[in-house]
């Protein structure tokens, strides 16, 4: 559709309107071919065209209603409908990466599996090995065990053998008390009568 406006006066209302001046990365929608014009026009000489899925740098933007100029990959300039621009890729595209990340993530998925059967298996073989350090810990807390209860005992044992110790010491002094308690009078007795016979 040709514009009834003169070409001035469609070059004056582009530069009235609001034009964006960020340079930022845009994609052609989900369309088919958009054409490239020469100046912001439907009129305007035709330049090429882009297809969907073309990515291109945005430069400036008279309204999401008007055109957009842009620089496509290959470094050529031109204006295009601005409302089939988007900050998306095309879906197809976006598919396509999506395939491959999904593609990379299954590979990794099949690395980490296979490490796991390894680790698995490295662990299958070392239980043994684990069972005994278990064991031996057991039995090492066992023979910690009997070392205190021989080291008790043994205590006792000596506390017995200390008081015998005490007791025999005691009996000796009384078993010799006694004897001398029994023996000293008959000595005593002897004497006098020896003494008794001198005269």
């Amino acid at each position: 559709m040709k514009s009834t406006l003169p070409p001035a006066v469609l070059v004056l209302l582009s530069l009235l309107l609001p034009a964006h001046a960020q340079e930022r990365t845009q994609y052609v929608s989900d369309i088919i071919t958009l054409t490239l014009r020469d100046a912001p026009s439907n009129d305007a000489t035709y330049v090429g065209s882009i297809k969907s899925g073309d990515r291109v740098t945005l430069l400036e933007s008279l309204g999401e209603q008007s055109f957009a100029r842009i620089r496509t990959e290959d470094g050529r300039e031109a204006w295009v409908t601005a409302r089939y621009l988007t900050d998306e890729p095309a879906a197809r595209d976006a598919l396509n990466d999506v395939r491959r990340e999904l593609n990379e993530a299954r590979t990794r998925i099949r690395e980490l599996e296979s490490r796991l059967g390894e680790a698995q298996s490295t662990l299958e073989q070392a239980r043994p090995a684990l069972e005994l350090a278990g064991e031996n810990d057991q039995l090492r807390a066992q023979i910690d065990a009997l070392q205190r209860s021989a080291e008790e005992a043994q205590q006792r044992v000596n506390e017995h053998k200390a008081r015998r110790r005490t007791m025999l010491t005691g009996a000796g002094l009384v078993g010799t008390g006694i004897i001398f308690g029994l023996i000293l009078p008959w000595i005593l007795r002897s004497n006098r009568r020896r003494r008794w016979g001198d005269f």
